[in-house]
């Protein structure tokens, strides 16, 4: 069975940059499908700088959408993480959501973030 991984924002920007812990992780999931989720579309575009590298990095990826599904299970991680006392931005769960509901696993070097977000699977 064929793996997906989403890319976070972090991780996105981090290959814009060429940094060598995006080298790296990108040598390890080389063989795996990469997506980004509309949300992380949205994070990057708030950039004021580098949007023609993200435009060409957006056609090269398949961008999974943020819909009622998505919504759905957002608003159960957060209930999860509110009754834990561990709210994170809504835009980290919103990325989760999609992850989980589209069985992909979720590549992003900050892992406090989403650790935790149960039975997401981190990179």
């Amino acid at each position: 069975m064929e793996q997906k991984v989403c890319l976070d924002t972090d991780v996105v920007i981090a290959i814009l940059n060429n940094e060598e812990r995006a080298i790296q992780l990108i040598e390890k999931i080389k063989q795996s499908r990469v997506l980004i989720t509309s949300i992380t579309i949205f994070e990057l575009f708030l950039r004021k700088t580098n949007l023609h590298a993200i435009e060409i990095f957006r056609n090269k990826v398949q961008v999974l959408d943020f819909d009622e599904d998505s919504a759905r299970k957002a608003s159960e991680i957060f209930k999860e993480l509110q009754k834990k006392g561990k709210i994170i931005d809504f835009r980290d769960i919103f990325i989760a959501s999609i992850c989980l509901l589209n069985k992909c696993s979720l590549a992003t070097f900050n892992r406090k973030h989403f650790e935790n977000i149960p039975k997401i699977e981190l990179i």
